[in-house]
């Protein structure tokens, strides 16, 4: 009976312990379960990155690499430590970290991935900073409505749900940790926001890292904290629509529009040269029958307000409200049934930038981070990729077409090869006593700059649809020299900022003999950038169009293709509603006359520009009419010098 007794405890032992070992594996296995469900997070972050940008990452120097790899680490502690502080099934502290985890993981990773799929970048502190409302920082006014973009974020935040779940149904968090962890909370929200991270040109740090980091940089800003964005930047515009418009042009023709980036008149070979010595030969080369614009001016010495005057037809002095509003050419083109493109190898994080141009109804559209996703934040990708780009593209365009080809290199601190540099002795130093090889170096920037843009206007003369293109050249300014004391741009309305390389080339029969008279008549006549704009929309044949009145109403530039000039005074600024430049000065200008201050002067300085190009003898008020009059009833009495100040901010009251 005994016996039995023990064969039955044995019996149960074995039971127990087999049941003991089962409960202890399924602990284990729950165990490793829970800590890889901690990992989903970060092991999500660091997959879909490495999915969109493999080729960049794979770009990172050794101190890159290290700089991704302290952001992994940090990206792995706060996503564990946020998803253990919501894995309790119950308590309100749980619950809030819960909350707290889904939203910021649909946003971090969400919103990064539209934003990069957008742009080829991710959204950070430079697209941020400047941001108007908290929601359009957090968004980074990616178009809500777009499928791709609601892709995104639908999906980021099914996987913050699911890890949510998955974390309470499998971590078990112990007496200890369940207290000691959510009290890192904070502290580890503090520290995405304040750990430095690289959000520029190598971005060698985690999305979620970056973008935590832009948000916390916007609050500071608008908090006043910081002062790193004082001056108004553009705004996503919202354009008025556009009625249809018959287009009528005089010819058969498709218009395409070449913007230089920061290049003097007096580096380039405008007219035709056989002997050009200048910084341009290969322009020059490819286009000879061209037609020089020999006193073209910008209005300002500021790409973003240079563009919006060319493209809207607008003053820079306009109302901001109506310089977001106002169409722009790709607007008017599609209007009138043109196909659209713009490609450039500037990078439009710049400065929110991108919001210019980020509805433009281009249907071939590249920028800068498109063609390198490391393009300089100030000098861009590199120029020739944008012309290998228009090249690939340029069969796809659908006659008539209006396109826009925008260079960047040109642009301080430049893109210099010392195997494309003939201007010597040239040196990348800002010394006064070097400005005449720094001068050199920046010519032999233009030199690079321009063999992109030789190759391409020899490509597009050499199709079909190139030989029924007008091509208008152009810079959105020039650059100083210390000509007035003064080094890059943005620093004055003289001459060398203003005066712009200019010319119009077209192949025969796409203008008709008037048109043509009538550009060939301006060479030296005083026009403006805003006369283009009205000259590209004749171009179109849509000037003459009724439904263009009201638009036309707000243009006081005229087509250059007919025979009226700009006639009255025009005002000259770097302080518009498009942008607040660093360095204030205004202007007006008539004809050869031109009075011009800076924030410091106390009076207006007045040049006659026929005996005095240079804008060496200061004439004095009187000599320039009633134009220091119109100028201080536009611009108010000088000095009229007005601290940078942070815009008022929307905090969502």
């Amino acid at each position: 009976m005994s016996d039995d007794v023990e064969a039955t405890d044995d019996a149960a032992r074995v039971v127990v312990g087999t049941s003991n070992a089962r409960r202890n594996a399924l602990r284990r296995r729950r165990r490793l379960v829970g800590f890889v469900v901690l990992l989903g997070p970060f092991l999500w972050v660091l997959a879909t990155d490495f999915f969109r940008r493999s080729g960049h990452i794979l770009r990172f120097d050794r101190l890159h690499a290290y700089g991704y790899a302290a952001g992994l680490g940090e990206s792995l502690l706060f996503w564990m430590i946020l998803l253990y502080a919501a894995s309790r099934r119950r308590g309100f502290a749980s619950d809030v970290a819960g909350v707290l985890f889904v939203a910021l993981f649909t946003l971090s990773v969400g919103v990064q991935g539209a934003f990069h799929r957008m742009w080829n970048t991710y959204l950070s502190l430079d697209a941020q900073i400047y941001s108007r409302f908290v929601l359009e920082a957090m968004f980074g006014a990616v178009p809500l409505g777009q499928p791709y973009v609601l892709a995104e974020i639908a999906l980021a935040f099914v996987v913050a749900v699911t890890l949510l779940l998955l974390a309470r149904a499998f971590v078990r968090p112990r007496r200890i940790p369940r207290r000691i962890v959510p009290v890192f909370v904070v502290p580890a929200l503090a520290a995405v926001a304040m750990v430095p991270v690289s959000y520029r040109v190598w971005q060698s740090t985690p999305p979620d890292m970056i973008y935590f980091h832009g948000i916390a940089g916007m609050i500071k800003e608008n908090a006043n904290f910081t002062n790193a964005a004082p001056d108004l930047r553009v705004r996503r515009r919202t354009p008025e629509p556009v009625p249809p418009l018959t287009a009528k042009p005089a010819r058969r023709r498709n218009v395409l529009l070449i913007l230089q980036e920061s290049q003097r008149a007096d580096v380039t070979c405008v007219a035709y040269d056989p002997d050009c010595a200048e910084a341009t030969p290969f322009s020059n080369k490819a286009v000879p029958n061209r037609m020089p614009l020999l006193e073209m001016h910008s209005l300002d010495s500021t790409t973003a307000v240079s563009l919006s005057n060319i493209l809207s037809g607008l003053l820079p002095t306009e109302p901001r409200e109506l310089l977001h509003n106002a169409p722009l050419m790709w607007e008017y083109a599609k209007a009138a049934g043109w196909d659209t493109a713009y490609w450039t190898s500037q990078n439009l994080m710049f400065g929110n930038s991108r919001l210019y141009m980020q509805d433009i109804p281009a249907r071939h559209f590249a920028i800068g981070t498109h063609l390198d996703s490391m393009a300089d934040l100030d000098a861009g990708a590199y120029d020739r990729l944008v012309t290998d780009r228009v090249i690939r593209d340029w069969d796809k365009l659908e006659e008539p077409f209006f396109a826009v080809v925008h260079y960047s290199n040109v642009h301080f601190p430049h893109v210099y090869d010392p195997e494309h540099a003939p201007f010597q002795p040239a040196s990348f130093d800002l010394k006064p006593n070097n400005n005449a090889q720094w001068l050199n170096y920046y010519k032999d920037v233009v030199y690079l700059s321009d063999m992109a843009v030789g190759r391409l206007l020899e490509h597009v003369r050499a199709t079909e649809t190139g030989q029924r293109t007008v091509i208008v050249y152009t810079s959105d300014h020039g650059e100083g020299f210390r000509d007035h004391g003064q080094l890059g741009h943005t620093t004055s309305l003289y001459e060398e900022e203003i005066r712009v390389p200019t010319w119009i080339d077209a192949p025969k029969d796409t203008l008709s003999p008037e048109e043509e008279a009538n550009i060939r008549s301006a060479e030296n006549e005083y026009v403006y950038h805003i006369d283009l704009g009205t000259t590209l929309l004749d171009l179109m044949g849509v000037w003459d169009d009724p439904a263009m009145v009201p638009f036309r109403r707000r243009m006081v530039g005229h087509p250059l293709t007919r025979p009226e000039r700009t006639l009255q005074a025009v005002p000259l600024a770097n302080c518009t509603g498009v942008w607040d430049g660093q360095f204030r000065n205004w202007g007006m200008m008539q004809g050869p006359l031109k009075v011009v201050a800076r924030e410091w002067d106390g009076e207006f300085h007045c040049f006659d520009l026929r005996y005095d190009p240079e804008e060496t003898n200061d004439l004095g008020e009187p000599a320039c009419g009633a134009l220091p009059l119109l100028a201080r009833s536009l611009f108010h009495v000088m000095p009229n010098v007005k601290p940078p100040q942070n815009p008022k901010f929307n905090w969502g009251d």
